[in-house]
């Protein structure tokens, strides 16, 4: 029942914001449009260059919220992953280009809260972008150690996240030295799954993965009552939420990361999967994903604030794929279901 409650509150939400978000074509949003404007306003006043990836979080945010409308909603596989690779590309620069600016700006470091850059972390891995996966699992630990900015010495009060991070380390084999005391300590569930993390019995996989299943709905619970309890006064969404999105209520994000570890581990998973978790539309659209998701043929504004931010710190790069990057994606107008906007 929770979960079903979970995948009709991600109906609800995009059906209540479909006037302010998701309109077809997306471009036509009105957050779309605004932060469009704010972002080419921004790139006209070099003050406000330390903020810049700033934008990058709230691009990657938008088109992940958009994927799941276009792949629940509209049932179009093809342009849901459109998106879902823009999002990925957006996180990716973020967390591949934000720390070399550590240090560069004064008083102005760039800053990204754990469970947003573990989430990004995992949709690389999900999405077949291996290398970016590998680069990000060491910038999130390097942060941990002092060696970069991006995510300090994490968030203590993180579960979820803090589960991934330590899942990360266990798979790299890049160990999290930090002192125990800055570390939260996780339920006894997530610390037998990190010691089972690679067992080869696959009865014993299930049940840890159905207590995960119900751990994520608890913290689903948790958050989603926090949201609604400081809705008026939260109107910038600045409380932590380590499910940030209402997509990720019924997205077991953390488990499909398990699993794959498991997979490119050479291990058996298992083939079916008994709780309603598992099988949400989000779950199936990651399930569904067999080969590496291709690069976006466009990701507006990206070149442009990269190249800004190149000015005032010489060690960003612009990546070579984002070079001549102009093609628009395909305009989704006339897919939409007919009931949509009643």
């Amino acid at each position: 029942m929770q979960t079903q409650r979970f995948v009709k509150d991600l109906k609800d939400e995009i059906r209540y914001e479909k006037e302010y978000k998701y309109q077809v074509p997306f471009e036509k949003s009105s957050y779309y449009e605004n932060l469009s404007t704010v972002i080419s306003t921004s790139l006209e006043d070099t003050s406000l260059i330390p903020s810049y990836f700033d934008f990058f979080k709230d691009l990657f945010a938008f088109h992940c919220e958009y994927s799941a409308f276009v792949y629940t909603e509209l049932n179009n596989d093809e342009e849901a992953l459109k998106h879902l690779t823009q999002a990925i590309a957006y996180g990716a620069i973020l967390l591949q280009e934000a720390p070399k600016t550590c240090g560069c700006f004064k008083g102005k470091n760039p800053f990204i809260v754990s469970n947003k850059a573990t989430f990004m972390t995992s949709l690389f891995l999900l999405s077949g972008e291996d290398e970016s996966f590998k680069a990000s699992t060491k910038t999130l630990i390097d942060s941990l150690h002092g060696k970069n900015c991006i995510i300090k010495k994490g968030y203590n009060k993180a579960t979820i996240s803090w589960f991934l991070l330590r899942l990360f380390s266990q798979y790299t084999k890049e160990e999290i030295k930090l002192h125990k005391l800055l570390q939260p300590t996780l339920n006894e569930n997530y610390e037998k799954v990190l010691k089972k993390w690679d067992s080869r019995d696959t009865k014993e996989i299930s049940i840890l993965l159905d207590t995960l299943c119900e751990m994520h709905l608890a913290q689903a619970t948790k958050d989603l009552a926090d949201a609604n309890e400081h809705a008026e006064e939260d109107i910038m969404n600045l409380r932590y939420r380590e499910l940030f999105l209402p997509l990720m209520y019924s997205f077991p994000y953390e488990i499909l990361v398990w699993l794959k570890l498991r997979e490119k581990s050479g291990l058996k998973n298992p083939k079916t999967f008994t709780h309603p978790l598992m099988n949400t539309p989000i779950a199936k659209m990651f399930l569904n994903i067999k080969e590496p998701l291709p690069k976006p043929t466009e990701l507006p504004y990206a070149k442009e604030l990269l190249e800004k931010l190149k000015e005032k710190c010489p060690d960003v790069e612009v990546p070579e794929w984002l070079e001549g990057n102009g093609e628009p994606i395909a305009k989704n107008e006339d897919i939409l279901p007919d009931d949509f906007m009643k």
